[in-house]
């Protein structure tokens, strides 16, 4: 609205778009941080929807955001948070509460962020000990087991709105804690570490304890299995079994005949 203000459909062209996805990159953002890629490709996909419902609506003939590229983001990137970090997290977080029950969701059901703001006290069935998460990124609905730790939080929880997580001021949805995680985080001296890191940190630990790519992705709600797989194939616990095999062999120098039997006998090929 800023940028456009006083424009027709017809004023918005490519280069002015893209005149605005280099300017905005450049401001800073409300607390005076560096402005993030993905904020600026998240301020194009809105803008190309405007468009897309005007081209509906037969108020504009064509999409100028099409010709105009999104940032490149390293969607690689995965930061997970190790037990000692986890513990000077905590410390640093000190009695606020709500950031403490809302990292302890996070880490214990790889939620987004989005979806821990969202979810309501209908959605938790202590009964069948599972959450169901309703507002998703994939727009599907999903459960979520909870475990004896996050039954013992939500348990202990007081139910003051009908959201598990209200907003301190105005009971309804809460809107952020990005300014009190951070100070948190910057507190504890974690480096590189960001709230979604929490759900990097919980799939990882799942994977570790030997959770398959199929069974994450029905609890991260993945639509695609090689978002998830990530996590499975190279864990640190995988590693190191893998390379302590190797140890049996030099062990025993039978090792390899053994394996072999072992294999046949595992298929029915041997008594």
């Amino acid at each position: 609205m800023e940028k456009f203000k006083g424009k027709n459909l017809r004023q918005i062209t490519p280069p002015a778009i893209e005149a605005f996805k280099q300017e905005f990159l450049k401001t800073p953002t409300k607390h005076g941080g560096k402005r993030s890629l993905a904020t600026v490709n998240n301020h194009l996909r809105v803008l190309s929807k405007i468009f897309s419902l005007a081209m509906d609506a037969e108020l504009a003939d064509a999409n100028p955001c099409f010709r105009v590229r999104k940032f490149k983001l390293n969607n690689q990137r995965m930061r997970v948070l190790s037990r000692e970090e986890e513990d000077r997290l905590f410390e640093a977080i000190g009695d606020n509460e709500l950031v403490r029950n809302i990292v302890t969701v996070a880490l214990h059901t790889g939620m987004r962020r989005g979806e821990i703001f969202s979810l309501k006290w209908f959605d938790v069935d202590f009964n069948r000990n599972l959450i169901q998460v309703r507002e998703s990124k994939s727009g599907k609905k999903r459960f979520v087991p909870i475990n004896e730790t996050l039954k013992s939080l939500l348990g202990s929880l007081k139910r003051k709105s009908e959201f598990v997580f209200p907003s301190p001021r105005t009971g309804g949805r809460l809107d952020n804690i990005k300014w009190s995680f951070r100070q948190a985080v910057q507190k504890a001296k974690i480096e590189d570490f960001w709230f979604h890191d929490l759900r990097h940190t919980a799939a990882t630990r799942m994977a570790e304890a030997g959770a398959d790519a199929f069974t994450l992705a029905k609890i991260l709600g993945h639509s695609d299995i090689r978002m998830t797989a990530r996590y499975t194939h190279a864990t640190d616990s995988a590693i190191r079994r893998a390379v302590a095999n190797l140890d049996e062999k030099d062990k025993n120098p039978d090792f390899g005949n053994v394996l072999v039997t072992k294999q046949k006998r595992q298929a029915g090929g041997l008594p």
